[in-house]
């Protein structure tokens, strides 16, 4: 476990160095993940999902979002907050399961910095979109929550 969390660190770390951005996230369906963000706005997500069939089983889910909308929603001068919001489009493919599924989406986030820097901050995440299932052939809406830690 320790090795394992020791990777989680360099991995996130190294993202954020590398490409701008980098973070921890969980909700629904994928309950935990990795994200890495772009300063032109791309963000690939790695995560894990409860399979549907049997819940004691991960897939793993590989989202590919981007941001095409951004702004400040408050700042109070770098003292304390600032709340931010994005809004953009993604797609996401859930592979190494027994249904496999891929869905497309729109987003909606806050983001809350609280340090001077503005480079630790939370955010919360809504994605509304359309799942297709392969495995039988099928399609219903999809829904997508994320709350997380991002890094900048």
């Amino acid at each position: 476990m320790r090795n394992f969390v020791f990777v989680l660190f360099l991995t996130i770390t190294g993202g954020v160095w590398a490409i701008g951005g980098a973070g921890l996230y969980g909700g629904w369906p994928e309950v935990f993940g990795i994200q890495f963000v772009t300063p032109e706005g791309w963000r690939l997500s790695v995560g894990l999902a409860p399979e549907r069939a049997d819940p004691e089983r991960y897939s793993v889910a590989v989202s590919l979002d981007l941001v095409l909308a951004a702004g400040t929603l408050y700042s109070d001068g770098g003292e304390m907050v600032d709340l931010a919001y994005y809004a953009g489009a993604g797609a996401t493919a859930s592979v190494l399961r027994a249904e496999p599924e891929v869905n497309g989406h729109a987003m909606l986030g806050l983001e809350a910095y609280f340090t001077a820097m503005k480079s630790v901050g939370f955010f919360g995440e809504l994605q509304l979109g359309q799942r297709f299932v392969f495995m039988p052939l099928w399609t219903q809406p999809y829904l997508g929550l994320r709350v997380g830690l991002s890094l900048r």
